[in-house]
């Protein structure tokens, strides 16, 4: 998976756990809220609904105590009938009722069933049906012996002459007296059916709700479906639940289940007779709020995941593309192109790791150039040492020596020369380009040995070694190419005693000298400089077949001093014509592990 991915991966668990949990808990939190506050508000409508049905109740209670307790309505029907106040009861009836719209219709029966209304029936069908229901509430209420009771009953309305069902306050009258009471009449006041309507139709909607005044055994005393009144709901989901609600606590709210859907359940307790008002609303009613909360919450949390995935994936771009530019630089590299280069911008942690590369690449390709370029010179250098070491002219006349001894029986002298040269070999021939001091002497020495067998009295060397530097590391072929420089040029050409002179010592604690001197030929001040010249270009020495010997000796040491040191060395060329030359120059001081040695340590 690319780098750019694993970065959208990520953004997309991080933004997607902190929306689910962010909103998961939101919405747990607001649904709570919004469910209680629409149960609260049901229950306050259900407790609004009650009081004013109680209060229609009350109402129309106090005014059937009106007449019960009024005098002169008892004398009256206590007594003879009497026209004139037939007729102004009867007009009191109507009165109450035109002022009252609560009331329906209001009757006065006498126990010999005259009555007194505020409405005359015309319809014969309609008065027979009316009075035989009288007749049966007037039988209750001569039972009840005064106390009034609501129930169910029909009525008439203005408006239309079919018989309607509604819910009456029935009361038996007595003519109270001092000693005695005694039945009178009946009063019946019926409440107005388009008032329970409308209280019944502000709690009820049209997604499921229904309610209904029933009594304590579940018979419904009114409901806006008329055809319902009268049946019971003892059976119902509805009623059970009511029941087990009533058993566990006083709430006014219960929950039940009804044909696989959740439903929310009221009741409360009526001051007219033994009834309640009950009533359920569909669980997603209720929830309507929440779901559209939920879903509008759903819809505002994609859009907000689109953009900031969107925002994220221009961030992660903007973060990978110079990742992209690294990574496609850094596959040159691995082609073998170490010239490539990054364009760097800003500077922030991906600049400076850019930087760093550019920085990569550059020391990749000097070092590779310098390594390069000191392995080839390290082969010329060998070569040109062999060549130095091992020429003809040395061999010609070492053969020579040897031919020239080997006549004389039983010369120690050849068995030397032989031992010597083929040590001398083997130390060209064993391969690696360091050796310690004291193998780079005792080849010096070898080689010296068999030039001092040469010219017999007529050659001396000497070599110092400070005591404590054997296992110093040097280039090897170092001093010996120098050593031979003095013999050819110097010391073969001079008449007389020659010598040479080597010095290998501590100048300080990290630097190490070596001086070879002769007491050759000598050079004049011309060729000196020139070779001060040609030493600052050895490049131009090494490649030049044309050079002399004695520079393409000098140049292949002191190159292979600054390939190896990484550093110029100190260099310095006495010489007097007839007098001598003496070379003298400084290393830093390196053990076998390749470290800066101190004096002390190797003593």
């Amino acid at each position: 998976m690319q780098f750019r991915n694993k970065m959208i991966l990520s953004f997309f668990i991080v933004i997607s756990l902190t929306a689910i949990i962010m909103g998961y808990s939101y919405y747990r939190i607001m649904s709570r809220e919004l469910e209680a506050s629409t149960l609260q508000g049901l229950e306050k409508m259900t407790e609004q609904t009650v009081d004013t049905l109680n209060l229609h109740f009350k109402t129309i209670s106090n005014t059937g105590y009106s007449y019960f307790s009024d005098t002169s309505l008892q004398k009256f029907l206590d007594g003879p009938p009497n026209f004139d106040n037939e007729q102004y009861f009867r007009n009191k009836l109507v009165s109450q009722k035109v002022q009252n719209p609560l009331i329906s219709f209001i009757s006065i029966t006498r126990l010999d069933g005259t009555q007194l209304s505020s409405y005359y029936y015309y319809n014969p069908s309609v008065k027979q049906l009316l009075d035989q229901e009288q007749a049966k509430l007037n039988q209750k209420a001569l039972q009840m012996d005064g106390f009034p009771f609501w129930s169910v009953s029909y009525t008439t309305i203005s408006t239309t002459v079919t018989p309607v069902q509604s819910v009456s306050y029935i009361q038996l009258l007595k003519r109270i007296m001092m000693n005695a009471q005694r039945p009178i009449g009946y009063i019946k006041i019926d409440m107005d059916p388009g008032v329970l309507d409308k209280i019944l139709l502000g709690l009820q909607t049209d997604n499921g709700s229904k309610y209904y005044i029933a009594d304590r055994a579940g018979r419904i005393i009114y409901t806006q479906n008329k055809a319902d009144i009268g049946k019971t709901l003892a059976r119902s989901p509805l009623f059970a639940a009511y029941k087990q609600a009533q058993k566990s606590n006083d709430y006014v709210n219960f929950r039940f289940e009804n044909e696989s859907k959740t439903f929310i359940g009221y009741y409360e307790r009526l001051n007219a007779g033994d009834w309640i008002i009950i009533g359920s609303v569909p669980l997603g009613q209720v929830l309507q709020k929440v779901d559209t909360f939920r879903n509008t919450l759903i819809i505002v949390a994609m859009i907000s995941f689109l953009s900031a995935m969107l925002l994220a994936s221009l961030i992660a771009a903007g973060v990978t593309r110079p990742l992209k530019e690294l990574n496609k630089k850094m596959k040159q590299v691995e082609m073998g192109d170490f010239g490539a280069t990054i364009e760097v911008k800003g500077n922030d942690e991906l600049s400076t790791i850019q930087h760093s590369f550019n920085k990569m690449t550059s020391e990749i390709s000097t070092l590779i150039s310098k390594v390069y370029e000191t392995e080839l010179l390290k082969k010329e250098a060998e070569i040109k040492a062999l060549q130095t070491q091992i020429n003809p002219h040395f061999l010609y006349n070492t053969l020579s020596t040897i031919d020239s001894i080997s006549s004389i029986d039983g010369d120690e002298r050849v068995s030397y020369i032989c031992i010597a040269l083929g040590s001398m070999l083997r130390y060209n021939l064993n391969g690696g380009s360091l050796a310690t001091v004291q193998e780079e002497v005792t080849h010096l020495d070898q080689y010296l040995s068999i030039y001092r067998i040469r010219f017999a009295k007529l050659f001396a060397y000497e070599i110092d070694v400070e005591p404590g530097i054997e296992e110093l590391i040097l280039p090897k072929f170092l001093i010996q190419p120098l050593v031979e420089n003095a013999i050819i040029h110097g010391l073969e050409q001079k008449v007389g005693f020659k010598s040479v002179h080597v010095t290998i010592g501590s100048l300080d604690e990290t630097r190490l000298k070596i001086i070879v001197e002769d007491n050759g030929v000598g050079m004049d001040p011309a060729m000196i400089e020139l070779f001060h010249r040609k030493l600052s270009n050895t490049s131009d020495i090494v490649s030049r077949q044309s050079s002399s010997r004695t520079m393409i000796g000098l140049a292949n040491v002191f190159r292979r001093i600054q390939m190896y040191y990484d550093s110029d060395p100190r260099v310095e060329i006495d010489s007097q014509p007839g007098v001598g030359t003496r070379i003298y120059f400084v290393l830093p001081k390196q053990t076998a592990g390749g470290d800066e040695a101190d004096e002390g340590s190797h003593r």
